[in-house]
């Protein structure tokens, strides 16, 4: 069969683990969520600060009400984590790859050959590693400390960098090239272009990467009061923030797309206009013009359309020209390509003089010489760099190892849309938003503004997951066709006919139905990865006794699902309250999807108690299914008093406040 990608992850340029981690993240098992945001991301820490995010945009939630604030949660698990340095060098392959750049792209082919057991090293004009990470992304954005730590973790898995050595001018790429087994360019692009207008080849004239480069190093980009930024994409909104931040009192940012069509991400614009930056969107610029051979303003003029009938960029305009003040002019409207270490080479080079790439196999026509990020693929966010290294990386051990690379296998089954007649049944939750400093006062210096959820804040978050391909599954040769998963279902998603069948697209994962099957017949994948009953099996502390054993104040096992405990249970001061090791909690995706053998299993594990905690009546998360947990729990009752386990031992609470749920379970447990 073929594997279930949900959209978020197949969004994301790395193939993320999103619905993992955020599972991993409402179990609170925040070292599994780190790991799987690693597991194909050398800058987990990077990426959850300044990732562009594309995963949101696909997220299913959004049909409901809004997309999962997936970014901010990654940051919770990386921060809730700390500093992690368990990478280790692979055993060495006798192969020897250089790596020219250290942006993104470069740092990750880096670390991915020397995983896969190649001696790497990086070569970089700059005396410390990062790219544009480093030098360009506003500290409001990155903390270079952030960026520090992933590359700490790059050097652990044994990549050697060499600062301060310009490839091209301090030494040739060819000398490179009879030195290593391989190479990889990753220069990335660091020229700014110009405008072909009158006016914008005056030296006062300043380009964006230089002016954030300067800025980030410290020291005040002599700007005037009225700046005019040219450009609609993200380094135009970082330019134009890092100018309000400079002490500018007015920004504005002037750019040839309409404010639905800027390339700029809706956030970066939002805060921008937070901050007090004024946009001038639909306008190109016609003339800069002069008073005293001193810049005083811009004259534009508003854009018809900019791409023509073919979808080639070609800005067509209106009559008449509008003229905006301003004393200093920012261009933000693209980067070209570095050139400089192909000075004396013999690399082969295009009509524009730019190095000669296969964007299929990133190979250059010289024999090991292979080329990633954007020099290769043009500009984009920083994870597509990140994807852009991987690629480049396979590429590169495949030649080492004189194979042919494998094509990228695409065996798998991507989840659709959610059916409307369930959106319109899904329960709504607002959506978690990143505390951050207000406006007025984060425009006062370079100083990061996001604050950063609070465990409360990601657990709530989290629980609006919609766990997408991870619910229900029927086996046809038990399903009797009873209709009762019909029947129980909030959504009205199973069709029964000859058996039972329950969409992939439709299914919230609720386990409802799975627990009310008489046949046994449906299983829950999200269920099956949490392993309730493992879970119950493993508890070292408590020795297995036969069911008629119960061990009394030994244990108390409880089970309530994540959005009760999201809500307000205070696990940990519970723990506080009773005795060491007395306390197991297991949480489910709804109490609805609990089942009798879990409460009678558990009570087989040495449980002198268990307490089962749902919502109440018309608050579950999921429709029925406090009335569905309530059933369980009487069948219970019956059950383990025909083994001569009283009612008392089995515990059993509607949430009405976190304060008196607390004050009930420890009545309970030290009554046990």
């Amino acid at each position: 069969m073929s594997a279930i990608i949900p959209p978020c992850t197949n969004a994301c340029p790395v193939h993320t683990d999103v619905r993992g981690y955020l599972a991993a993240i409402s179990r609170r098992d925040y070292q599994e969520a780190y790991r799987l945001v690693k597991a194909c991301n050398p800058f987990p820490s990077v990426c959850a600060w300044v990732c562009p995010h594309p995963c949101e945009g696909a997220c299913r939630r959004a049909q409901v009400d809004a997309p999962l604030s997936i970014r901010y949660l990654k940051r919770f698990a990386v921060d809730a984590v700390g500093v992690v340095m368990e990478d280790k060098p692979a055993v060495v392959s006798g192969k020897r790859v250089a790596v020219i750049g250290s942006g993104p792209a470069g740092l990750t082919a880096a670390y991915d050959l020397a995983q896969l057991g190649h001696k790497v090293a990086v070569y970089d004009r700059s005396q410390e590693p990062g790219g544009h990470f480093l030098a360009s992304l506003p500290i409001f954005r990155l903390p270079r400390k952030i960026l520090r730590r992933d590359i700490e973790r790059i050097y652990l898995a044994g990549v050697e960098f060499i600062p301060g050595v310009e490839v091209g001018i301090d030494v040739p790429i060819d000398e490179l090239i009879s030195q290593y087994d391989a190479i990889v360019i990753a220069t990335g692009l660091w020229g700014g272009r110009g405008v072909d207008r009158p006016g914008f080849e005056h030296r006062d004239i300043l380009l964006a990467l230089p002016f954030l480069q300067s800025a980030n190093r410290g020291e005040k980009p002599k700007i005037g009061g009225q700046v005019l930024v040219i450009g609609g994409g993200n380094v135009a909104m970082d330019v134009a923030r890092t100018a309000v931040r400079l002490g500018a009192p007015s920004v504005t940012v002037i750019c040839l797309e309409d404010m639905e069509q800027m390339p700029a991400s809706k956030w970066e614009i939002q805060d921008a206009l937070a901050e007090g930056v004024v946009l001038l969107p639909g306008y190109g610029p016609v003339e800069v013009l002069f008073e005293a051979g001193r810049i005083s303003g811009l004259l534009i003029q508003k854009v018809k359309s900019v791409f023509d009938l073919e979808g080639k960029f070609n800005p067509s305009y209106e009559r008449g020209n509008l003229s905006v003040t301003g004393d200093t002019i920012i261009l933000a409207i693209g980067q070209t390509p570095e050139k400089s270490f192909l000075h004396g080479s013999s690399l082969k080079t295009d009509a524009r003089g730019c190095l000669l790439i296969n964007k299929g196999n990133l190979s250059t026509g010289t024999d090991g010489v292979f080329a990633c990020g954007e020099i290769a693929k043009g500009p984009g966010p920083a994870i597509a760099a990140v994807a852009s290294g991987h690629q480049v990386a396979r590429i590169v051990d495949c030649y080492l190892q004189g194979v042919k690379p494998a094509p990228a296998a695409k065996d798998y089954y991507l989840i659709g849309d959610l059916p409307g007649v369930v959106a319109d049944r899904a329960p709504r939750f607002a959506r978690q938003e990143m505390p951050a400093l207000p406006p007025a006062q984060r425009a006062l210096n370079l100083l990061p503004y996001e604050l950063g959820l609070s465990e409360n804040e990601a657990l709530q978050e989290v629980r609006r997951c919609l766990n997408c391909g991870l619910g229900a599954r029927v086996n046809a040769e038990k399903c009797s066709a009873c209709l009762t998963c019909q029947r129980v279902c909030p959504y009205g998603v199973p069709v029964v006919g000859e058996y039972a069948q329950i969409s992939l697209e439709g299914c919230m994962a609720c386990g409802i139905c799975a627990a009310s099957c008489p046949s046994g017949a449906i299983t829950m994948e999200l269920i099956e990865l949490n392993t309730v009953n493992q879970t119950l099996a493993t508890r070292e502390q408590v020795p297995r006794k036969p069911i008629d054993a119960p061990v009394n104040g030994r244990l108390l096992t409880l089970f309530a699902c994540r959005g009760i405990i999201a809500d307000g249970l205070c696990l940990e001061q519970l723990k506080i309250s009773l005795p060491q090791n007395q306390i197991q909690v297991v949480e489910l995706p709804s109490a609805g999807s609990l089942r009798l053998e879990w409460l009678l299993n558990a009570f087989e594990q040495g449980a002198g108690g268990v307490a089962v905690i749902a919502c109440q009546a018309g608050q579950c998360r999921h429709r029925g299914g406090s009335a569905a947990t309530e059933r369980v729990v009487s069948r219970a009752r019956k059950l383990l008093a025909q083994l001569g386990i009283g009612a008392s031992q089995l515990y059993y609470c509607q949430l009405n406040t976190a304060e008196e749920l607390l004050e009930g379970l420890i009545r309970f447990a030290k009554e046990l």
